[in-house]
């Protein structure tokens, strides 16, 4: 299994998967490469942990929630 998911935030606020990997570094250039082509917010998930990054289209981290 793949422990970290990567989500589009659509404009109603839902999330929308887009892919999972390994690692938390393929999931931060995976996010800002989908960035480039498809601008807005991101939220990249760790399902071991349930740890939540959300990062902007640039790639900055905008917030780091633990639940």
């Amino acid at each position: 299994m793949l422990p970290f998911r990567i989500y589009k935030v659509q404009n109603d606020g839902d999330l929308h998967f887009v892919e999972a990997v390994q690692s938390f570094k393929d999931a931060t250039a995976v996010a800002r490469e989908l960035g480039e082509m498809w601008p807005g917010e991101y939220v990249i998930y760790n399902e071991q942990t349930g740890e939540r990054v959300s990062i902007t289209a640039g790639g900055q981290t905008k917030n780091w929630e633990v639940p």
